[in-house]
């Protein structure tokens, strides 16, 4: 009884790579005809499972691992307009420990993600930024239906994201985000090979970011996951998500082509599923 219950809170545990958030600048136009190759090496540690808000009784740890490479091309039709193709490939490692162990484990690749975001560049007084930007989520991770912890979805995703980077001056910026997704039914969910999806997942996103000099910039804010309630053979199962989070960031360029960007976070409150203590992102980027 006891497994099964934690079963269901943790549908809300997923890959690292199903959330696309963002830093600080990553909707600044690239430069045209340039690409960049970024690595990005995550971790999760958390303590803690939520039910409604309540926390499950019990000593419930997660820790997750993610490694995601990612390439971007930046085409400039007219220069006002970039067109951004992008490629991310994660490969995930999690784990559950001490009560949460019949959860499960995982290790392998992820969903791919395919994105085509457009960026525009504005006639305001610092040329700010809107972005509009598909991305596509293929079911190409590890999945097992017999547990609740897994790499993949093995469902497609559809996500739309909205930008909008607001310059103060030269200094200061304002970046923020809000994207909608939509998956298709996972036909083998469960140990009955039950059907499930979910209903839209909404995340929002802010950060107030400062330049020190041009090539070092300090981000921060923070997010707010809503939704991706689960339904199970047209039966919800009243477990959507109700996530808020808190992120510090800094990044610095080495040389003209190399940049390395460090992030630090946590939960700062959960409806469902584990709370991160903390959240830690390093990613070194290549422009060439």
């Amino acid at each position: 009884m006891k497994k099964a219950r934690l079963y269901i809170i943790a549908f809300a545990i997923h890959s690292p790579a199903y959330a696309l958030e963002f830093v600080p600048g990553d909707y600044e136009m690239l430069p045209p005809d340039k690409s960049i190759a970024l690595t990005y090496f995550q971790s999760t540690r958390s303590h803690a499972m939520f039910s409604d808000n309540r926390r499950v009784f019990g000593d419930n740890k997660f820790r997750s691992q993610a490694t995601l490479v990612r390439y971007i091309y930046g085409y400039r039709p007219v220069p006002f307009l970039s067109i951004e193709p992008q490629l991310i490939i994660p490969w995930v490692k999690a784990n559950t420990l001490a009560d949460a162990t019949p959860l499960g484990d995982t290790s392998g690749i992820g969903d791919i993600i395919l994105g085509l975001p457009f960026k525009f560049r504005l006639t305001t007084d610092h040329a700010d930024i809107f972005s509009l930007a598909p991305y596509l989520y293929a079911p190409t991770g590890h999945y097992q239906s017999d547990q609740a912890v897994n790499s993949g979805a093995n469902a497609w995703r559809y996500l739309l994201q909205a930008a909008y980077v607001h310059h103060f001056s030269e200094q200061w910026s304002l970046d923020t985000g809000a994207d909608v997704s939509w998956v298709s039914t996972n036909h083998r969910y469960g140990v009955s090979h039950d059907n499930q999806t979910q209903t839209p997942k909404y995340e929002y996103q802010l950060y107030l970011r400062y330049n020190l000099d041009p090539a070092t910039q300090l981000g921060f804010g923070g997010g707010w996951i809503k939704g991706a309630g689960d339904v199970v053979n047209h039966q919800s199962l009243n477990d959507k998500l109700d996530t808020r989070y808190l992120r510090l960031s800094a990044a610095h360029f080495f040389t003209a082509a190399f940049q390395a960007e460090l992030s630090l976070g946590r939960d700062l409150s959960v409806e469902q599923g584990f709370k991160q203590d903390n959240f830690l992102s390093v990613r070194l980027g290549y422009l060439f």
